[in-house]
């Protein structure tokens, strides 16, 4: 006789689940470059808080953090939520979306369709009681902090989740490149244009930096610190998670500037490593980084939507 393969059902996870979610999670994790493995306490501030940390501005509305089960083991995960990212949280009148943060499916190919279909059927159910038409999955915005620097993007060789999603009708919206730099010796400065006025915020492991003329807004950037523990020992890493300045203020070499001013202070900081994610639309960010040394990882990131039909 045949055995018969037990259903696939979706329920919300419970803190009396996380020792099948760790087990789950950080073996994935494991395989994902400046990822870090969930201890107790990171579960429970980035799982089961109303608002969990993300290091770029979002706005939460609702979440539902869903596990797919067969007979009493966690084969998949899906993380949803309605609300608004970084790109839309400042513009008026801009309504919620859905956004899908992240998706575990099964290491046996066999059954990953299954466990795929079951979880975004779900996931489609919570969005449309929600009200929403729309779904960003895997925005550079809503990552945990632990994923990937802080990067909540899709990484390129999770191919299944690519696989599942494009058939499921998402499709792709950009790519993202990371890139690192070596940090051992400062660099020449020299300040690009006379007047110009650095304040800086925060403290050395999540600093901001804010560049005016007179009262004119120029730039700005941020850098985040990380400890990552990677196949050759820990590294210091200072993460660059922003880096922009003003249209009418491009081609002057500020930014240039800028930047080398954020190596050196992470130089002087003890950082071993600067570490960013560039969207290939970002082609003045690719170029600045370029010009100043950093290093393309293999590694590639994706970004996907999709429009909820009726």
């Amino acid at each position: 006789m045949i055995p018969v393969q037990p259903d696939v059902t979706v329920r919300s996870l419970q803190a009396e689940d996380t020792p099948q979610f760790s087990e789950l999670l950080n073996g994935v994790l494991a395989g994902v470059p400046y990822s870090t493995p969930f201890d107790a306490s990171a579960f429970d501030a980035q799982f089961y808080q109303a608002n969990p940390p993300t290091l770029y501005p979002v706005r939460w509305q609702s979440h539902a953090r869903l596990g797919a089960w067969r007979a009493r083991r966690l084969e998949g995960f899906i993380d949803v939520a309605v609300g608004l990212d970084s790109d839309s949280l400042n513009l008026p009148d801009y309504q919620p979306f859905g956004l899908l943060r992240f998706l575990i499916l099964p290491a046996k190919p066999e059954a990953v369709n299954a466990v795929a279909t079951e979880l975004l059927e779900a996931a489609e159910q919570f969005w449309r009681q929600a009200g929403v038409g729309y779904v960003k999955a895997f925005h550079l915005s809503t990552g945990y902090p632990t994923f990937q620097a802080g990067a909540g993007i899709l990484p390129g060789d999770w191919v299944e989740q690519m696989r599942v999603l494009t058939g499921a009708g998402y499709f792709l919206v950009d790519r993202f490149y990371c890139l690192r730099r070596p940090l051992e010796l400062p660099i020449e400065e020299v300040m690009p244009l006379a007047g110009l006025s650095l304040v800086l915020r925060g403290n050395p492991g999540d600093r901001t930096y804010m560049l005016y003329r007179r009262a004119e807004w120029v730039g700005t950037a941020r850098v985040t610190g990380l400890l990552w523990n990677s196949e050759t020992g820990s590294l210091r890493i200072a993460n660059l998670i922003d880096i922009q300045i003003e249209k009418q203020w491009r081609r002057m070499n500020i930014g240039k500037w800028l930047l080398r001013r954020l190596i050196n202070d992470a130089i002087i900081e003890g950082y071993q490593q600067m570490l960013v994610h560039v969207a290939q639309s970002q082609q003045a960010v690719l170029n600045l980084v370029n010009q100043l040394g950093f290093i393309e990882e293999n590694y590639r990131g994706y970004t996907l939507e999709k429009a909820l039909t009726r």
